[in-house]
């Protein structure tokens, strides 16, 4: 009995051993990548591309489908029990055995049109793949953008609030010890908490946009650490480009435009095709049959057609005129969107590109010297514990508006490239 205790308690003993080490959360890999490895790891391994595309290539094998023709039908039927022979399956020249053959046949070039329809649908089916890429290497591209700034505006508040931590901790020994004030030490120590507080907000936006950009990149086990190209994006001459080269543009590459184009080709290729559908379809027939005609051995051809008296198609035939309508009014209002949509862009990124422009960095790096002279100021009761602070939240304040002013530019460009279909920078 005590053995059985003994092993059983190493067997805990083991058990919560292997919990302890396997349970414990290993760091992940940072791996730094640049925007344009993000777009390419983006196309290779996102999910809902993977998924559309295979949506495009079900779409071209309908392509395939429409151009087959219709099969020959054979028909074979044989009498199970001849009652003046007395014979089953009587296969001899007393019994009866039929065959034929027929073969429907389309015309008012039917198969040309449904070739041609499903040629569209699979264009279209690739717009809106091509859309799809679009949408989410926008959202790509601002969480990028926006991870990469806020990490930096993070980074300037663990510097203060490491430094105001200690400058916290000296002021509490000293406010003990009667040296400083007790509001002096309250008033570090709210400081404190309020940047502690403003750091919360912003790493809950990090956390957000760390999912979509992960969930995006389709990644596991790997923290992607965005490095944007400033120096490219600041050679960005927005002031010199004509609105109607952008217009232009979006007109060649928009992809959802596109797709109200095809949807128009679409129902007016639906409209042929219900004329069509009017005309009926041919088919011909031949066969064979030994005892169930008026003689034996009887051999005939034949053919059948329905008589248009009655159905002619003229529900769907107005019903496909209605939706060319539909059509044609919805790729104008697709166009005057795009217009709209490339003329705000272009106007946000021009009044962003503005103020980053009027913005000098050198201001920052002034402040940030001036910083460290303040605190060694305060520290040596040069200032007062207001004057501190005062400075203190100017040049996080400064600090912090001129990186939301250049991410705002980068995405106020992406939204530019979004509108237009294309890359702004590499136009």
């Amino acid at each position: 009995m005590l053995c059985k205790v003994r092993l059983l308690l190493c067997f805990f003993i083991l058990l919560s051993t292997g919990t302890f080490l396997y349970g414990q959360e290993t760091p992940r890999p940072v791996v730094p990548v640049t925007l344009k490895q993000a777009d390419s790891i983006f196309l290779a391994k996102n999910l809902l591309l993977l998924a559309a595309r295979y949506n495009v290539e079900a779409s071209r094998a309908q392509v395939i489908q429409a151009r087959l023709f219709n099969n020959i039908t054979f028909s074979l039927s044989q009498n199970v029990y001849n009652p003046e022979s007395k014979e089953w399956f009587d296969l001899t020249e007393t019994g009866e055995t039929a065959m034929s053959f027929e073969k429907l046949f389309l015309l008012a070039g039917k198969r040309n049109k449904r070739i041609n329809f499903a040629d569209l649908s699979w264009h279209r089916e690739e717009q809106h793949y091509f859309d799809l890429i679009r949408t989410l290497k926008y959202t790509l591209r601002s969480d990028f953008n926006n991870i990469y700034y806020l990490k930096r505006i993070l980074a300037v508040y663990d510097r203060e609030i490491n430094s105001l931590a200690a400058m916290v901790a000296v002021f509490q020994q000293q406010s003990q010890n009667g040296l400083v004030s007790a509001r002096e030490y309250l008033r570090l120590r709210s400081s404190l908490f309020s940047l502690e507080s403003e750091k919360s907000g912003y790493v809950t936006q990090l956390i957000a946009d760390l999912a979509d950009f992960n969930l995006l990149m389709h990644t596991a086990g790997i923290d992607y650490e965005p490095l944007p190209d400033t120096l490219a994006a600041k050679g960005i001459q927005l002031e010199s480009v004509r609105v109607g080269s952008l217009m232009d543009t979006a007109a060649r590459y928009r992809s959802d435009l596109l797709m109200a184009g095809s949807d128009l080709e679409l129902s007016q290729v639906n409209l042929k095709m219900q004329k069509a559908q009017a005309v009926p379809d041919l088919t011909l027939s031949a066969g064979w049959d030994r005892n169930g005609s008026f003689v034996h051995n009887y051999n005939f051809i034949g053919m059948q057609i329905d008589l248009p008296f009655f159905n002619r198609n003229q529900g769907n035939i107005r019903s496909a005129e209605l939706g060319v309508e539909n059509s044609r009014v919805m790729l104008q209002s697709a166009g005057e969107k795009v217009r709209s949509d490339v003329m705000q862009a272009y106007a946000t990124a021009l009044e962003a590109d503005r103020l980053y422009r009027r913005y000098d960095e050198k201001f920052v790096g002034a402040l940030e010297a001036m910083n460290n002279e303040m605190k060694k100021n305060y520290e040596n009761r040069n200032i007062s514990t207001v004057e501190f602070l005062d400075f203190y939240d100017a040049y996080k304040n400064n600090f912090i508006q001129l990186n939301n002013l250049q991410n705002a530019r980068a995405n106020a460009i992406e939204n530019l490239s979004f509108c237009i279909g294309r890359d702004f920078a590499g136009k």
